[in-house]
């Protein structure tokens, strides 16, 4: 699993379960996880996390509906490809 990336689509409901199972199946706990809300409209949220805890900051947070989960290193690349749309959307 290390080089893949897996997108979820409308998993809110279910992820912290998606993540515990991803983790007992050999999944690293601290593999990157980016959560997108209300993606592309002027309310988007972006929370980043790991496995082990993104499930915990969706909640903090109040994460809607829309979502879209990506898990895997890729995450990590985000900010040097979308680091300038700050002023465009807000992350958490």
């Amino acid at each position: 699993y290390e080089h893949q990336t897996l997108v979820l689509y409308m998993g809110l409901v279910g992820l912290e379960k998606i993540c515990q199972k991803l983790i007992e199946h050999g999944q690293r706990p601290n593999m990157p996880v980016a959560l997108i809300s209300k993606g592309t409209t002027p309310e988007q949220k972006v929370v980043v996390g790991t496995l082990a805890d993104i499930a915990s900051k969706v909640a903090e947070h109040q994460i809607q509906a829309p979502t879209l989960t990506i898990i895997g290193e890729v995450v990590e690349l985000r900010e040097k490809f979308f680091g300038s749309l700050e002023p465009y959307c807000k992350n958490i």
